[in-house]
Parts: C-alpha cells; sequence; structure tokens
C-alpha cells in the first residue's frame, strides 16, 4: 500500500513540474508579446504615439534598461523565493499591460509601461536554467532548459505572424487605433490569465534542496564567471554573437527597405530567420537530450561550433549578394542565418553551467542577459541618436562595416578558444557525474 502511495506520489509530481515549466513559458510568452507586435506596425503606432519612428525606439530602450539595470539586483529574491518570484514578474507584465491600454496614446506612460515588462522580464528570463535544475532531473535538464529560453522565441514568432495579418488591410488611423487597443487588451487578459495559472501552480521546487547543496553564493558564482582565466574570452566572443542575434532581423529590415521590398517581403524574410532559430535550437536539443538519456557524454562544443559556423559564413555569404538575389535565396540564407544566431542560446546556457560548476545557475544566466542588453541597446540608442546628427544611410553604412568586423573577429577568437575548452568542458562533466 505504501509503494502504491510512493508511486502515486512520483506519477504526480512529474505531472506538476511540467505544469511548472508551462506557467513559466506562458509568462514569457505574454511579456514579449506586445514588445514583439510592434515590428510589423511601426510607423503608425509612432503616429498613434504622436511621436517619430525614431522615438519610438525608447519603448525598447526602456525595456531593455529596467532589464538589465534590475536583473542581478532581483537574483537573490529568485533564488530564496522561487515561486512567489515568478508572481511577482506575471503581476508586473498584466499591470503594464493594463496601464498602457488605460493610458492610451500617453507616450510618457508608454514608457513607464515598457519599463514594467522589462522589470516582468528581468525576473524571469535568466531563469531557465536554474528552473530546470530545481523541478527536473539531470537527464532531462537539456530538454527543459531548450523550451524554457526558447518560449521568448515562440512569443515573438506568434505576435510577429498574429499582428502582420490582423493590420494587413488597415489604412484607416481610427480603424488602426482599434485594432491596436485590442491587441494590448487581449494580451492584457492572457497576462492576467497566466497570472492566475501561475498562483494555481505555486509550490516549493522538488530537487530545491539537493541542487543548492552543491552550488556557489550567487555573488562568488558572478565573481568567478567574471574573472575566471577564459571568461574575458568567452564574453568578448559571445556578446556578438548574442548582439547579432537580437538586432539583426531589425538591420536587415532596414537594408531590405532602403532597396524597395515590400512589407510581405520583409515580412517572409522575418519569419524564416525565427524560425531557423527554433528549428536549429530544437534539432540539437534533442540530440543532447537524447545523449542524456543513453548515459553518454553530450557534446554541447561540437554542436555550438556547428551552429556558430552556419550563422558566421551565412550572414558573410548574404552581405554580399544580398542586393542580387531573388527573395527566395534571401529567405533560405535567412533561415540559416537564424539556425547560427538564434539556436545556440539554450546549449551555451548548459555548456558554460559544466564549465563553470559549482557557480549559480542564475548567475550565468544574469551575465549572459547583461551582455544582450547591452549590445541590443548600444545599437538601438546609436541608430535612434543618430538620425539626427548624420544622415541615416551613411550610418548604417558605418554600422554594417563594424558588424561584419567584430562578428569576423568574434568567429576567429570562438575558433581559437573553442579546443582550449574542449578539455576543460569533458574534466567538469565527469565531476558532475561523479557527484550527481
Amino acid at each position: 500500500m505504501s509503494q502504491a502511495k510512493i508511486m502515486t506520489t512520483t506519477d504526480t509530481n512529474n505531472i506538476y513540474k511540467w505544469l511548472v515549466l508551462a506557467s513559466f513559458s506562458l509568462n514569457s510568452i505574454s511579456n514579449i508579446f506586445i514588445f514583439s507586435a510592434l515590428t510589423p506596425i511601426w510607423s503608425s503606432v509612432a503616429i498613434y504615439y504622436n511621436v517619430t519612428d525614431y522615438d519610438l525606439n525608447w519603448f525598447s530602450n526602456m525595456y531593455f534598461i529596467s532589464l538589465f539595470t534590475s536583473t542581478f539586483g532581483f537574483n537573490p529574491f529568485i533564488l530564496k523565493h522561487f515561486g512567489q518570484s515568478q508572481i511577482f514578474s506575471c503581476i508586473l507584465t498584466a499591470a503594464g499591460l493594463w496601464i498602457l491600454l488605460i493610458s492610451g496614446g500617453n507616450f510618457t506612460m508608454g514608457l513607464l509601461c515598457f519599463g514594467l515588462l522589462g522589470l516582468g522580464e528581468s525576473l524571469y528570463y535568466q531563469v531557465p536554467l536554474h528552473l530546470s535544475k530545481i523541478w527536473f532531473p539531470h537527464e532531462e535538464r537539456a530538454l527543459t532548459t531548450f523550451i524554457g529560453q526558447y518560449s521568448s522565441n515562440i512569443g515573438i514568432l506568434f505576435a510577429y505572424i498574429f499582428t502582420f495579418y490582423y493590420f494587413q488591410e488597415v489604412v484607416d488611423e481610427n480603424e488602426f487605433k482599434t485594432r491596436y487597443e485590442n491587441i494590448i487588451l487581449y494580451n492584457a487578459i492572457f497576462a492576467s490569465f497566466v497570472l492566475i495559472f501561475n498562483l494555481i501552480t505555486l509550490k516549493r521546487p522538488i530537487n530545491q534542496k539537493d541542487s543548492f547543496q552543491i552550488r556557489d553564493p550567487l555573488w562568488l558564482s558572478i565573481k568567478k564567471i567574471c574573472t575566471a582565466e577564459e571568461a574575458l574570452l568567452d564574453l568578448l566572443s559571445f556578446s556578438v554573437f548574442i548582439g547579432v542575434g537580437w538586432s539583426y532581423s531589425t538591420l536587415f529590415n532596414i537594408q531590405q527597405y532602403n532597396i524597395g521590398y515590400t512589407a510581405q517581403e520583409l515580412f517572409e524574410t522575418n519569419i524564416f530567420y525565427q524560425v531557423g532559430g527554433i528549428s536549429s535550437a530544437s534539432i540539437f536539443t534533442w540530440k543532447l537530450h537524447s545523449q542524456s538519456q543513453h548515459g553518454l557524454q553530450q557534446s554541447y562544443d561540437k554542436y555550438m561550433k556547428y551552429i556558430v559556423s552556419i550563422g558566421f559564413w551565412s550572414l558573410a555569404i548574404e552581405i554580399v549578394i544580398f542586393d542580387q538575389v531573388p527573395l527566395w535565396i534571401l529567405e533560405i540564407l535567412n533561415f540559416l542565418i537564424g539556425c547560427g544566431f538564434a539556436g545556440y542560446y539554450s546549449i551555451l546556457l548548459e555548456s558554460l553551467q559544466e564549465k563553470h560548476f559549482p557557480a549559480q545557475e542564475l548567475a550565468i544566466g544574469s551575465v549572459l542577459c547583461g551582455v544582450a542588453c547591452v549590445n541590443i541597446f548600444q545599437f538601438q540608442v546609436r541608430f535612434s541618436v543618430s538620425y539626427y546628427d548624420f544622415r541615416i544611410t551613411r550610418i548604417l553604412e558605418i554600422w554594417i562595416s563594424n558588424f561584419l568586423f567584430l562578428n569576423y573577429y568574434a568567429f576567429l577568437l570562438y575558433c581559437c578558444i573553442l579546443q582550449n575548452l574542449i578539455q576543460k568542458i569533458r574534466i567538469r562533466s565527469l565531476n558532475i557525474s561523479f557527484l550527481q
């Protein structure tokens, strides 16, 4: 009888941990949706708020400023009260959306709302690796980290598709205003539902005690990551890749627009990029998951090299030929670039966790989050400010030159350090297997 009770409890926990992951993923989608939904209707949204297209970039800037400035500060709260931290994230997201709806076309209130959304993201963006460690066994962690991390990408893809088709035939300003406010309303209702769902799934993590016993303190972990022998090389290389992944679509769409591509064609290339990233991450995550299920050494280093190489060479080819080839070739190249620059993040997190073990997972996620925010904020500010001082085409030419130079430098740097890291990762993996 006691055995049956134990089996029932185990089955319940197995189901419950997936519900927790689902609630986390839904929060991620609800938070990123309105941020991504602006892209296909950018100019019309700027008119709605009575600002220029370039001033509207400050919605994005506020989002990333809030994310960057609060990510590290929230980590102790997440570490001690994981469930409550996710509830707080849902509250910030829902509050930001409802205020955005109520405030209408008030640009200042819009900035405040996107700041709240950024605060909401700062409570979950660095969490997927940590969530996997406290809720799931070792053999499932590659898969669950991927699901948690790429739920944002699913939200971005869905928001982009929905918004593009929802506004495709809209030309009247009043009709646009109604539909734009409808999108915010739908998003706010969804975020409120996600808040309720997270309240239902609030529970003490299954593996919390065991996970914390073999981890360094949070701030010591951050110090070790940032002062380790190879950490500077990691940040120099991966920071560029993260920056490419976050800013590529915007930059390339501007270039397409400048040579006469239609909104439909810009939409299609964006979709291919996003689908490429999700597809690449799915395939290589499944390979890692299969290796883990069979007790094999996980090939993080090999897969990372494949992924980044695909992205780099595809980008190099595209930059040379993009104004001389038909759209379908650009779509294929965008798919491959997405595979390379948007398909490695969850694998990178797992790889760095093994490399820096026993560092806290939140420390790893936070450092990468900070690097990503610095890169995207640098691009946003540079693009916004430059419009008022120089010809925009000249600025784009300069930025692309820097973009390619840094990308090439980072690629070579990555290849040079990769072989040096292989042995360290393997040794760390053996130590982890022994401890677990």
